[in-house]
């Protein structure tokens, strides 16, 4: 069995992959551009991608693939329907990385409301030596106990979210697509009003794309922090950078864009100096524990695969 891994870089360059060699011979190449992909990935039965756009048309090219491993829980990245027509298998790895995001978006949250990087810099620049002054307390900060924490998306990684929120005294409201019980459940015009704090943390399909546009951030309340941990496409980032260039946001953190790495001429590029602004290269995800984790999930599927399993299919 060949298996290629068609973007290595983007997993991490300590990631362990030693436990695919006992399945068969490994390619791995660092990162694989469009017009490179039918090349790279011709005579694999199994490839291994991340972030790499696996076409209709690729697809039709591989007659030896039998199976398209993402290292990652979302995959539309890949055209599922021509896989299916192809009867090629697809696998995800669910739940992988769920307290790796938390903890990053936490951070992000936290890191916003306390204006860290704001203190941080007051001190390491001297000017808190030369103040005289033993504290300094602007820019204002609140505690987060009694404020409205909204999760968007609440799966494994906004119930984690939802129970640090919960620990420092948040109201938690949330938005899913089908209400449960056990937590406030409210539509998302009225999570966007009630809420101080806003995480996201859905997937990207056709109803989520653009969610968070102008007319939900114009509901917003003045001084919100929103913060993306999903998928970039599902904020209009247009609208959000001009949300934030007009004063309307309290603080916006990203770890997510419609194309990464974002272009020239995004709009994030606009924001990306001011104090209120985090953005993280799309590392969220990335704690060493869940990479490998990952891999070893990605390898017990390929392994389900070749003996007649079905394990965290997708394509069917």
């Amino acid at each position: 069995m060949i298996i290629k891994v068609l973007d290595k870089d983007s997993l991490g360059a300590d990631t362990p992959l030693s436990s695919l060699d006992e399945l068969g011979e490994v390619e791995c190449y660092p990162k694989t551009a469009p017009d490179e992909l039918i090349e790279r990935a011709d005579g694999a039965d199994v490839i291994i991608i991340n972030k790499v756009k696996i076409t209709a048309e690729a697809i039709r090219a591989l007659a030896k693939l039998k199976l398209i491993c993402v290292f990652a829980t979302g995959y539309d990245n890949v055209d599922i329907s021509a896989a299916r027509e192809r009867g090629v298998a697809v696998c995800n790895v669910p739940g992988y990385s769920s307290e790796s995001v938390a903890l990053y978006t936490v951070s992000t949250v936290l890191a916003l409301v306390t204006h860290l990087r704001e203190y941080n810099e007051f001190v390491t620049s001297g000017r808190y030596q030369a103040s005289g002054v033993p504290n300094r307390l602007i820019p204002v900060y609140h505690e987060i106990a009694g404020k409205t924490w909204g999760i968007i998306g609440y799966g494994e990684i906004g119930k984690a979210v939802g129970k640090v929120a919960e620990a420092f005294g948040a109201r938690v409201i949330v938005n899913k697509r089908t209400p449960i019980t056990g937590v406030e459940c409210v539509d998302i015009d009225t999570l966007c009003q009630k809420s101080d704090i806003i995480t996201v943390h859905c997937p990207l399909n056709d109803e989520s794309r653009g969610l968070i546009n102008e007319r939900r951030l114009g509901m917003m309340k003045d001084g919100v922090i929103l913060v993306n941990e999903a998928r970039g496409a599902v904020v209009n980032e247009e609208d959000v950078a001009r949300a934030v260039e007009e004063g309307r946001l309290g603080g916006f953190g990203c770890d997510v864009y419609s194309a990464e790495p974002f272009p020239k001429g995004h709009p994030y590029e606009r924001i990306m100096g001011k104090e209120n602004v985090i953005l993280t290269p799309h590392c969220a995800w990335g704690a060493y524990e869940a990479r490998v984790r990952c891999i070893n999930i990605i390898t017990e599927n390929i392994k389900a695969f070749i003996s007649g399993e079905i394990k965290n299919r997708v394509d069917i």
